[in-house]
């Protein structure tokens, strides 16, 4: 009886063990921010909030003086909106390829580790040991990554249209 227990348990540490190496764990969010990659990311969305902040000087540049008009508030309103949603798109075109260069970056550490048949997100795990922590190996991965962002934008200011010349009326 004794025999079968230890064996059992050596059956079930065994077969822990097994499920361990099958499975690993992955702290995407910092593999995202500290990568190479990732700070390529970041510089890229600076450089791109720069374009944008000076489209806007310019625009409000434009309307220095006639800025407090209804006309003018409406422009510079108007253009901080499109700017806002611009960046918002930018920031997630930047997060998408980040995302891919992630996947691919697991995917190729997955195939070079042998029995591993899963790479999970930290987020979505509520506990793991140790043991089965990726993060520096994928992030090592990540690292022989270059992605390819969007190109910078570009802004165009329309300058405001001065004040119509007053119209001629007819005298009857």
């Amino acid at each position: 009886m004794k025999r079968f227990v230890i064996l059992i348990a050596a059956v079930l540490l065994t077969a822990a063990a097994a499920c361990a190496a099958e499975i690993a764990v992955i702290d995407a969010d910092r593999i995202l921010t500290q990568s190479l990659p990732g700070q390529k990311g970041q510089k890229h969305l600076e450089q791109v909030q720069k374009i944008l902040q000076k489209g806007y000087d310019d625009l409000a540049a434009a309307w220095r003086g006639r800025e407090k008009t209804p006309d003018g508030q409406k422009a510079l309103a108007h253009a901080q909106l499109i700017l806002e949603r611009q960046m918002q798109a930018e920031r997630s075109a930047v997060l998408t390829v980040l995302k891919a260069e992630l996947a691919a970056a697991a995917e190729s550490w997955r195939k070079k580790t042998p029995g591993t048949l899963v790479v999970t997100g930290r987020q979505t795990v509520y506990a793991s040991a140790l043991q089965i922590d990726a993060t520096s190996a994928v992030m090592r991965e990540m690292n022989r990554r270059s992605p390819k962002f969007a190109p910078l934008p570009s802004v165009t200011v329309k300058k405001p249209a001065e004040a119509a010349s007053p119209r001629r009326t007819r005298k009857n």
